[in-house]
């Protein structure tokens, strides 16, 4: 029978049904039952993002491109990308755990499947709240993002124990190598060396062949990102919130702009175009274009339903192509 892991804290649990027992490192290394480790999901952040039908490679470029827009580089230096049936999510891996891989190696390297309670629940369903004990997920339609319903019922780590039976996905680690059960010799013959090195030069060229069709391919695919953000296709209001959150050494800073760019995301009217957006230490001012005063009122309502805080509507102007407008958000006025 095949044995599955829990990795939680920094320590080892054994599952066995919905109870689970710790165990050492060389319990599980000497293990020959082992199958599959399920890492706990506060070593990771979860990234909601389209579903595009496209190979494996592409899906992660685009994915990256992504995530620069989103983050600054540092806090997205590890990443995976989930996709199953339509639903792709990004998977951003805590630094933390990265230093506990590079210190336990044979560990890691030692299991058939590694994966994490909330993926393997994204395998089975299309429509849950999770939460890891410190944010709540939520998946519908396809998209997952993080969920502030404090009344709603959600699931765990937990349930998935009572039902597991076998792990069915498996996410790529950093410096994280299965063990293959076939040993190359140490010495090749020099023509089979040289064939490859043939195969390596070919594909390299073919590579870079592509280059700018795939250039042209992920361009296209981070417009389509940007309309449905609400982002003038002509300007990058995004861009000063990287600045921003690049300038800022604590991870609550960068958070509070991802969950700001998700609630202008969901105001958003269609017709209504944000074209510039500056964030400060108590207030966020809110530029942009709309065909008339009504959708102006609309984005005014939707975003107070969304940030739970009164917006004010400083400027109107009104122009031969519709209407230009600037809220102000404090975000200390409750």
């Amino acid at each position: 029978m095949d044995h599955n892991y829990y990795f939680k804290e920094g320590l080892l649990y054994k599952i066995t049904g919905s109870s689970t027992y710790r165990v050492s490192v060389e319990d599980v290394i000497n293990d020959s039952n082992k199958a599959a480790l399920l890492i706990d999901d506060t070593y990771f952040f979860y990234v909601g993002i389209e579903h595009i039908a496209t190979s494996a490679k592409k899906m992660k470029a685009i994915a990256q491109n992504y995530l620069n827009v989103m983050f600054p580089a540092d806090m997205v230096a590890n990443y995976g990308v989930f996709q199953n049936t339509s639903k792709t999510v990004i998977y951003i891996i805590n630094n933390n755990l990265i230093d506990i891989i590079n210190n336990n190696k044979e560990l890691f390297s030692s299991f058939k499947k590694i994966s994490t309670p909330f993926l393997e629940f994204c395998t089975k369903y299309n429509e849950f709240i999770f939460s890891d004990g410190e944010k709540k997920y939520s998946l519908s339609n396809n998209m997952v993002t993080l969920s502030d319903n404090k009344d709603s019922d959600f699931i765990t780590s937990k349930d998935l124990f009572d039902t597991l039976d076998t792990v069915k996905y498996s996410i790529i680690l950093p410096g994280v190598q299965k063990k293959s059960p076939i040993n190359l010799p140490i010495a090749l013959p020099a023509a089979l060396l040289f064939i490859i090195y043939i195969f390596f030069i070919i594909g390299y060229i073919s590579e870079i062949s592509a280059n700018n069709r795939l250039n042209k391919y992920y361009e296209d695919a981070l417009a389509k990102v940007y309309t449905n953000l609400g982002v003038a296709s002509s300007k990058d209001p995004y861009g000063s919130l990287i600045q921003q959150s690049k300038s800022v050494s604590g991870g609550s800073s960068s958070k509070r702009i991802l969950s700001i760019l998700n609630d202008l995301n969901n105001a958003a009217v269609s017709g209504v175009i944000f074209e510039g957006i500056n964030i400060r230490d108590n207030d966020i001012r809110i530029s942009g274009t709309a065909s008339d005063f009504a959708q102006v009122e609309e984005v005014k309502k939707n975003m107070e339903n969304q940030l739970q805080n009164s917006i004010n509507i400083d400027d109107t102007k009104k122009s031969k192509d519709g209407i230009t407008f600037t809220m102000k958000y404090e975000k200390d006025s409750k």
